[in-house]
């Protein structure tokens, strides 16, 4: 029976106590012994840093960026679109997974009649107008122009696809009393699980077994009609890999707002991000900058062109939900967007990896605040417009003047989507706040 005795091994402050057999494991200890004393001169030795593979939480999204070569980001997030968009229809997958848009000869092509439903003209300036003052072809662009639009009551007899508006809706006794059940009833909501109806009586639920097709700026919906879209180039170009545009470095951080609440609580964290950087606040929602740009979506605001970061703060938090507030005035302006609404999941599939900063990804305003002066002082900011050599970013939502997609997707859908009978008997399993939504950034974490 071997007997066993202690040995202790100092390195520095600490001491390290090692259990050693005695008389014939001696050899065998004392070869050990050797081997551990080197291992801890190999370990105490001062090393070159060397890249944290866990970072902390308010930087994980950006060292993640900047220690990969951008080619093997990439990948990954087309890997991670591939795997997340599930349920496509084939214009979904033509949208968001750049499938090809099927040959459709124009000798063989159907016509079909679309109805707006009651409230066309209230949705005519952006989605005919483009807010531009006058009528615009909504099919000049698109890759089918097979299609008329009406707004004529009497072609609920003869329309193929009818749109409900559903935010306008006061309720079932808006929608027709008989249906021709040949014909496709499709809802429309560019608003979020919170903000479909104006009329706060309505409910979801209300509506089962009304509709066949969904329209909405989800990736999933029968007729997707997101505010923007990201864009994968076929070759990259590298001379786009920083952006040249000069960005003035004494004004960081801009918002534009005309909704001065959110249920996500956004202007709660404006303010108490405005404690530690200057966060300048156009529109209704600003004091000192309120006149600089009154208008909405028709006017665009030039002013906040200026600045670096773009607070791109939604109404509410909801999966998928991106509008103009990224698209227009953060990419479009050359800013880098600050993101709050969507989950951090959506956000890395469907834009540019690299190309913003989630707030998720900070454990309070104060980190963010401390985190944009540092990127600002040591010009790492350079480092988010590496995706502009890679990705296109497309604006389709009708707002300042940009061209909106609304009924060319329609049309598109009624050419290439599957026609198999089908109805939403219980819409609140495909649209919900339950379902689609989170909390707002100050929800208390119960231990």
């Amino acid at each position: 029976m071997l007997s066993y005795r202690r040995l202790f091994v100092k390195n520095k402050n600490n001491v390290i106590m090692v259990t050693a057999a005695t008389k014939k494991s001696k050899v065998l200890f004392a070869l050990s012994a050797s081997l551990f004393t080197i291992f801890l001169v190999f370990i105490s030795a001062p090393k070159e840093p060397l890249i944290n593979t866990q970072p902390s939480l308010q930087f994980r999204e950006v060292k993640f960026n900047l220690t990969e070569q951008y080619e093997v980001v990439v990948q990954e997030w087309k890997k991670a679109r591939k795997d997340s968009f599930k349920n496509l229809t084939k214009l979904g997958e033509i949208l968001f997974l750049d499938a090809p848009e099927p040959n459709i000869s124009s000798n063989s092509r159907q016509k079909y009649q679309i109805l707006i439903w009651k409230y066309g003209l209230t949705i005519e300036n952006r989605h005919i107008k483009n807010f531009s003052g006058q009528k615009l072809n909504p099919f000049e662009h698109c890759p089918v122009n097979n299609c008329e639009l009406t707004y004529e009551d009497a072609a609920l007899e003869t329309a193929d696809l009818v749109i409900f508006h559903l935010h306008r809706l006061n309720g079932l006794q808006d929608l027709p009393i008989k249906r021709n059940y040949t014909q496709i009833w499709t809802f429309l909501t560019d608003e979020s699980p919170y903000h479909t109806f104006l009329n706060s009586k309505n409910k979801f639920k209300d509506f089962n077994n009304q509709f066949n097709w969904s329209m909405s700026y989800r990736s999933d919906s029968d007729i997707p009609v997101p505010y923007g879209r990201t864009i994968l180039r076929p070759y990259p170009n590298k001379k786009n890999e920083v952006t040249s545009e000069v960005k003035r470095r004494d004004v960081l951080v801009a918002i534009l707002g005309s909704n001065c609440g959110g249920i996500n609580h956004r202007w709660d964290y404006v303010r108490e991000l405005q404690k530690y950087i200057d966060v300048d606040i156009y529109g209704r929602c600003g004091e000192k900058l309120r006149q600089k740009c009154p208008g909405h979506f028709g006017n665009d605001c030039n002013a906040i062109s200026n600045y670096l970061f773009y607070l791109a703060f939604e109404n509410s938090n909801c999966n998928e939900y991106i509008t103009e507030k990224l698209w227009w005035n953060a990419f479009h302006k050359n800013s880098i967007p600050i993101v709050m609404g969507s989950s951090p999941q959506t956000y890395k599939i469907l834009l540019p990896p690299g190309s913003y900063i989630n707030i998720d990804a900070f454990a309070k305003p104060k980190t963010l605040a401390d985190y944009l002066l540092s990127l600002n002082k040591t010009e790492s900011f350079k480092e988010y417009y590496r995706w502009k050599s890679h990705f296109d970013v497309l604006n389709e939502h009708g707002y300042f003047q940009s061209k909106s997609y609304h009924y060319c997707r329609v049309c598109q859908a009624l050419n290439y989507n599957s026609k198999k009978t089908k109805v939403y008997e219980d819409l609140e399993k495909f649209w919900s706040i339950r379902r689609d939504c989170h909390q707002p950034w100050n929800t208390p974490v119960e231990d």
